[in-house]
Order: C-alpha cells, then sequence, then structure tokens
C-alpha cells in the first residue's frame, strides 16, 4: 500500500498501491506502506450535520486489503458472519443496513482500541471532539446514547477481536481513525463567512487530512473522495495546511486531481488524491465512508428522538430536502415558539 495513482478503470477494482514507501521516522520495515481515506456524509440534507472521517492504515506494500482481508471482510455484497468494507450507501442498503453499518464501523473501531465504546460520547471524545459545542443544541444535550445502537455487544466485541487477529495474520494495522461532525450551527456560520458551500465542505475536510497527515510515519498514498465537482485542490490545500507544507500539482482532472505534499522538516511525501468514486478505489476511503454515515445516523437519531418526545406520532426523518421538509412541517407548532434555536437546525443551503 502507498504512493501510486489509482487506475481509473474499473473503479471498483483499482487498488492503491506504494511505489516506493520510505519510512524513515517509522520502526515499520521498508516493505510496509501506509494509506489513508477520507470521506463525508451529510453534505446534502438539510438537517442533522456533515460529517467527515478518515482513516489511516499501514500494511504489505502493493497488496489490496480486501483481499488481505477477505477471510473476514466483504466488498460487493453481505455475507454472514463477515463485516463489509464498501461506499456506505451500499453497506447501509435494506432493513439491515443500519445494522450491518454499525457492524462494521465498531468491529473496525474495537480492533483499533481494544473496546466498544459505551456511548455516542464517548466515541466522539475518542476522536477529539468537542463535546461541549455540541451540547449547545438541546438534542445533543445527552450524548449518552448507549452503543452499540442496534448490535449485540457481544457479537461486535467477538467481531472486532476476531477482525483484529485477521488484521494481523495480514500484517494490517491501522494507525489513526478521526471523524469530525460539523452541527447545523457551524455549518451555517461557515456559509455565512465564505458564501461557498464547497468552501464549508473543504474546510472539514482539510482538519481531518490534517490529522491524518500527522499521523502517517512514512511516504503514503491518501485518497479523498471527490469534493462535489471540484477539480482543483492545490490553493485550498496551501491555505489549510500551512506554509509548513510544500504542495506540487501531479494531475488535475474531472475524475482525478492528484498533489505531492511534502512537509518541512520530514523525508517523506504524502501523495493526496481527490478521487470520483473513491470509496469504491481505496479501502481507508471505504472504511471512512462507513464511519461518517455511522456517527450522521447516530446523531439523526439523537435528534429524532429529541422531536419524538415533543412531537407525539412523528414520523422520523434523515433530514434530506423533501423529507426533511416534511419534518419540520411536523414540528411546526415547536418552531413558532420564539426561543427555538432554529439555526441550530436548520442549514442556510
Amino acid at each position: 500500500m502507498g504512493a501510486r495513482e489509482p487506475a481509473m478503470a474499473p473503479p471498483a477494482s483499482a487498488t492503491i498501491a506504494a511505489e516506493t514507501p520510505t519510512l524513515d521516522t517509522s520502526e515499520k520495515t521498508p516493505d510496509t506502506g501506509l494509506l489513508a481515506g477520507v470521506d463525508e456524509a451529510g453534505l446534502g440534507p438539510i438537517l442533522g450535520p456533515l460529517v467527515v472521517a478518515g482513516v489511516a492504515m499501514a500494511g504489505p506494500r502493493s497488496l489490496d486489503p480486501w483481499k488481505l482481508l477477505n477471510r473476514r471482510v466483504s466488498r460487493n455484497r453481505h455475507r454472514k458472519g463477515l463485516v463489509r468494507v464498501a461506499d456506505s450507501k451500499k453497506v447501509k442498503q435494506g432493513k439491515h443496513g443500519f445494522l450491518r453499518l454499525e457492524q462494521t464501523v465498531l468491529s473496525f473501531w474495537g480492533a483499533f482500541h481494544g473496546d466498544i465504546p459505551a456511548n455516542v460520547g464517548d466515541l466522539l471524545a475518542a476522536c477529539g471532539v468537542d463535546a461541549t459545542r455540541l451540547a449547545a443544541c438541546p438534542w445533543y444535550g445527552d450524548l449518552e446514547l448507549a452503543l452499540p445502537h442496534l448490535g449485540n455487544r457481544d457479537e461486535i466485541e467477538l467481531s472486532a477481536h476476531t477482525l483484529g487477529l485477521c488484521m494481523a495474520d495480514a500484517g494490517i494495522e491501522l494507525l489513526h481513525l478521526a471523524v469530525r461532525p460539523v452541527d447545523v450551527e457551524e455549518f451555517n456560520a461557515s456559509i455565512l463567512k465564505t458564501d461557498n458551500k464547497s468552501d464549508t465542505h473543504f474546510e472539514a475536510y482539510s482538519d481531518v487530512i490534517g490529522r491524518l497527515l500527522a499521523a502517517l510515519p512514512g511516504d503514503a498514498h491518501l485518497v479523498a473522495d471527490r469534493c462535489g465537482g471540484r477539480v482543483h485542490y492545490a490553493g485550498a490545500l496551501r491555505r489549510s495546511l500551512g506554509s509548513g507544507h510544500h504542495i506540487r500539482t501531479a494531475s488535475e482532472s474531472s475524475h482525478l486531481s492528484t498533489y505531492d505534499v511534502h512537509r518541512e522538516g520530514n523525508d517523506h511525501s504524502v501523495r493526496i488524491s481527490f478521487a470520483a468514486r473513491g470509496e469504491d478505489r481505496s479501502f481507508p476511503t471505504a472504511l471512512a465512508s462507513c464511519m461518517a454515515k455511522y456517527v450522521r445516523e447516530l446523531m439523526m437519531v439523537m435528534i429524532n428522538n429529541w422531536f419524538a418526545e415533543r412531537v407525539p406520532d412523528l414520523k422520523r426523518t434523515a433530514g434530506y430536502y423533501v423529507d426533511g421538509n416534511r419534518f419540520l412541517q411536523d414540528i411546526g407548532p415547536l418552531l413558532e415558539d420564539a426561543a427555538f434555536p432554529v439555526g441550530q437546525l436548520i442549514r442556510s443551503r
């Protein structure tokens, strides 16, 4: 794993591999490659947070993590007894989709951390999220929503244990898991400042990218799912990463934009690719997609629970435009209260 551009066709089978990773700051062997991935969930809805997640991992150079972990991980379809790592929209399909998404995320979480978080607050705290900001929203005031939310703790702990053994046998190690929720109030404040949804999106992206760069001990390849229709990222990367990073544009197109990033004081470099369908190209990007989706779904559970306690027979919402507006109509009497924090619930764009 490491720093070669993903093949363009077919995207679903492309392998992200290392060319010549040098791990001068790591105790890992020269045959170890480094991969990272970033993806988001919830850019389009009118309710609920935008969540960006990132994953950094190490493993045998030039080998496909999906193949290395195929005893415990499924890629293209759900298989009994395995966790699925793929685009979160595919993992969450069907009536058992949320449960499968939870099994995937918490199994990898447990394999990395050694245990399963007791509640949402513990999960977010482990990712460095400022819970005091979230607690300012009435519906996030109590982050003690128990985890697992739908799954069986014993089963997921066993899954995490066996997954950890499989990863060890394959020589794969998770290095960092990052989550960056952007609540509606922060989202609206950013829109007011930038007047640009793409910039608001990338601001959260760049926060997670920066964390992953700090966690990668050598040459690596980071694959981020493309930010909407954006093609050019060099300027935004320079602004977000700061003057201590040197950025070279390798290529830019409507499908794939690639940059080489060198940090002053380090001998290694990280290739960052913003790729269409990045979660189909890169294992850590797919896992990041699942993490982002899972955290957003949990936060939507808290929103729905809060309003359900106040509006009898309220139908739950995922927050997207049509059903989100239906939900707003159903809670209309609450919104009419002059003290209600509308700016913490409804996105401005």
